[in-house]
């Protein structure tokens, strides 16, 4: 059994060795033998002079440094020689500063608990209040400021701190959450119906990109433009739309603007069409994939914000009537928006003025959509007047008494009972406001702020005894759902069936398939895998011409990535999937970027890869090569090192300030292997790049978008390439030299390409396991696993072995464990 292995089982059954007894201890005889000679005051490599550090393990910072060494010892990293310290001997070191750091630890968890308080991020207190106050379409995340980091995660509870700016924009926050819920109006708004036909379709006769991008027409032809005045009310004319919304442009319905905030349904007639030569239409082949985004109208000022509503929708080749609800502010009105079409973009010739040229067309015809008609109506008002959201309250009467208003109010809200002195508080801020002549809904609006902004509320509770169900059904919903326990789980809680095994198994896979699920899936891979910043870096137009303006491909890789992280937890797959599995998520948009068989439509289909495939499981796919390039060029160094922190758990240390980072060579005259030779020369630096850099130079075959290729580009240096984008402009670029993507780890094993890096990575499932239970425990939790819960760590994954530890037992395990029940104080 390896040693890692033995030492965790070893643990599990330690006693729990008093605070003074740990203090009394030296170091271990060990570190005097075989340490001090390079980490003493004069030699002190990497930093390090053992001779200075204390064995005070009570001190964080102290016990910190001493879990590093531990564990570089335990590794065979430190001492580097292995004639420096025999097998036995390092065996009786790790041994001795594990007991030592474990029996500490420990005691410090069962007396404070195994980390602070957690104060709710943005994203949860929002998601909180639009439960609470039932308004599912509340805004006010960018209300209060960004949340800190911590382990990559922004649930870490030592870096959700509380300032007097927080608590002030927390104040604010809960004041426009409580206006919006609360109804001011006797009825319920007036409901505005807009109907467009024929020329009222669109803003206006053309749209950038020439006719080519866009022009109405009957029977399947363009209508002359100088006609359409006399046919703006057809209603068989059709808008032909053949490019995708980007600036510039403006293609909104002519005549409509929201006057109120609030949802709008919209239906709308459709078919997907193929424009031919003389701007004639065919039905289409395959159906092309739409969404509306919402903005202020601004005709041929096409500056502003714009944002995606609606969701997407494949509008097949045939009339088809859709309807979606799309959410609007007042003086907004909403664009189509297709997808992966064109853009057309101004260019100067020679000099000239601006001018748009529509790229050329695919063989068969370009796609596009023909819309029919199109119908608003709204804002979508409550069937009940006043709205629940109001009622929350309020109740149904505004004059109740006010004790009896807050009581309920807190009963509603609160996710645990709260205690009756603790609102004697609230009750004096609301007499207080009442005495002050204030309105009773406005006094009452005072105190429900005030408890909104309260530690009662704020804060997430550890599970400290075993009877503390209340805080497992909130931690458990937070982890799940990224919001407060629902009826469910709190009827659970009060009836204190929480702890047992069976029930907290059914409620943790309730949570898993029910809809909500969807809100840990996109925050846990926004932070765990980057996608929050996926469209951080814009593809360089010189080296990567057929990435540009091609938003719905992006989109597509983040759906994908989601998709297998879902499928990962809820179909229970084995944790090497992570680097290696026989199929991928995707749609019409991933299959061609991928060179698969087509697929139709939008939607992500679970599709079996080729056996001589080099893509499977998230080590492949285009969201994680995008999140790990720079837009221009891709770099193993970046992505080795990510790969083998965020995925296989081995970060590496920061690399050192006087080292320069690598910098390409877009002129296509070095590779990447010519330049990291430079960069490693020195024998500190080669040591440590040995770790990650293999595994970025397997990844060396696919681009800063994921698109496979075999040689590298450039501008300069290489056979050159022209042609015209997606804008319709002209670009060249070079294809220099060819790939070598094979390396040796630093264990010895070589690999000749990305297939024989996942086979070698796939070997060790424990390693990936245990950095998946790693992540969902500071993301469940808000604290990092401590050294004391590394048994339990170790213990979990035995139990899950046998099975290929496969991702939803993993998940299970740790809902069960006593790092996630807590309970320690009874």
């Amino acid at each position: 059994m390896p040693q890692r292995e033995t030492m965790n089982r070893a643990l599990v059954i330690l006693c729990v060795l008093p605070i003074s007894a740990v203090q009394s201890q030296t170091v271990p005889p060990q570190i005097e033998q075989s340490c001090i000679e390079c980490h003493d005051k004069e030699t002190a490599k990497g930093s390090l002079d053992l001779t200075a550090l204390k064995f005070d393990l009570t001190d964080h910072a102290t016990r910190e440094r001493w879990i590093r060494i531990h564990d570089r010892v335990e590794k065979g990293e430190m001492p580097p020689k292995a004639e420096d310290l025999s097998a036995e001997q390092r065996a009786a070191l790790v041994k001795s500063l594990a007991t030592s750091i474990h029996a500490v630890d420990h005691a410090e968890v069962v007396a404070d608990g195994r980390g602070p308080l957690r104060r709710m991020n943005r994203d949860e207190y929002e998601q909180n209040l639009r439960d609470v106050l039932q308004l599912p379409s509340l805004d006010i995340r960018d209300m209060l400021p960004e949340d800190r980091e911590g382990h990559h995660f922004n649930k870490c509870a030592e870096t959700l701190d509380m300032s007097r700016v927080q608590l002030t924009a927390y104040l604010d926050a809960a004041e426009a959450a409580l206006r919006a819920a609360m109804s001011t109006e006797p009825k319920p708004p007036a409901v505005t119906k807009f109907r467009a036909v024929g020329t009222s379709l669109f803003t206006d006769k053309s749209t950038f990109g020439e006719r080519e991008a866009m022009f109405f027409a009957k029977d399947n032809q363009a209508v002359d433009p100088k006609q359409l005045d006399a046919m703006r009310d057809d209603p068989t004319l059709e808008l032909a739309l053949f490019r995708s919304a980007h600036w510039p442009y403006y293609g909104y319905p002519k005549g409509f603007v929201a006057r109120l905030p609030g949802e709008y349904k919209v239906r709308f007639s459709a078919r997907a069409v193929l424009q031919l030569q003389g701007h004639q239409l065919k039905p289409a082949t395959q159906p092309v994939p739409m969404t509306f985004r919402a903005r202020k109208p601004s005709g041929p000022d096409v500056s502003g914000d714009v944002r995606a509503t609606g969701g997407i929708m494949d509008v097949p080749p045939e009339k088809t009537t859709f309807e979606t609800i799309i959410r609007l502010l007042p003086g907004e009105t909403f664009e189509y928006s297709l997808l992966g079409l064109p853009v057309p973009l101004a260019r100067n010739v020679k000099g000239g003025p601006p001018t748009y040229r529509y790229p050329p067309f695919p063989e068969g015809g370009q796609p596009g959509v023909a819309f029919q008609w199109l119908e608003v109506e709204g804002p979508i008002s409550s069937a009940t007047w006043p709205p629940p959201s109001h009622r929350v309250l309020f109740g149904y009467s505004p004059t109740q008494d006010p004790k009896t208003l807050l009581r309920r109010f807190v009963k509603l809200v609160a996710r645990e009972p709260i205690a009756e002195e603790a609102l004697q508080t609230f009750d004096a801020l609301i007499q207080s406001r009442l005495n002050e002549k204030a309105p009773f809904n406005e006094s009452m609006l005072a105190g429900y702020k005030a408890f909104l902004c309260s530690g009662h509320y704020l804060y997430l509770r550890e599970p400290e005894r075993e009877d503390d169900h209340f805080a497992i059904a909130s931690r458990l919903s937070h982890f799940l759902t990224n919001t407060r326990p629902d009826a469910v789980l709190s009827e659970l809680a009060a009836k204190k069936q929480l702890r047992e095994k069976e029930v907290l198994k059914r409620e943790t896979e309730r949570l898993i398939t029910s809809s909500g699920f969807e809100r840990f899936i996109r925050s846990f891979t926004d932070y765990w895998l980057n996608l929050r910043h996926i469209r951080r870096d814009e593809p360089d137009i010189r080296l990567y011409p057929e990435y540009r303006f091609d938003d719905y491909l992006v989109e597509s890789m983040e759906m994908e990535t989601r998709a297998f992280v879902t499928a990962m937890i809820r179909d229970n797959l084995p944790a090497k999937v992570l680097v290696d599995a026989d199929f991928i998520f995707a749609n019409d948009r991933l299959a061609k970027h991928y060179a698969l068989q087509p697929l139709s439509g939008s939607a992500m289909h679970q599709v079996t890869l080729p056996k001589d495939s080099p893509l499977g499981g998230l080590l492949t796919q285009a969201a994680i090569l995008k999140v790990t390039a720079n837009g221009t060029t891709t770099s193993p160094v970046v992505r080795g090192a990510w790969i083998m922190e965020r995925l296989i758990g081995e970060p590496p240390p920061p690399p050192p300030a006087s080292v320069p980072a690598v910098e390409p060579d877009i002129r296509g005259a070095k590779t990447i292997r010519d330049l990291l030779a430079l960069h490693t020369k020195s024998k500190s630096c080669a040591a440590c790049h040995a770790r990650f850099d293999p595994v970025g130079l397997a990844l060396e075959n696919f681009d800063i978008l994921g698109g496979w290729r075999t040689r590298y580009r450039g501008l300069e240096e290489g056979e050159r390439i022209t042609g015209i984008d997606r804008a319709g402009h002209d670009y060249a670029y070079t294809l220099a030299a060819h790939v070598d993507a094979s390396g040796k780890l630093l264990d010895g094993r070589s690999f000749q390409n990305i297939r024989d890096l996942k086979a070698h990575l796939a070997s060790n499932p424990r390693q990936l396991a245990r950095n998946l239970l790693h992540q969902f425990t500071i993301y469940a939790t808000g604290t990092p696993v401590r050294f004391s819960d590394r048994p339990e760590i170790e213990l979990m994954l035995d139990a899950c072995a046998k099975d290929g530890y496969r991702v939803g037992d993993l998940l299970h395990a740790l809902v069960q464990s006593r790092i996630f029940l807590g309970g320690q104080k009874d």
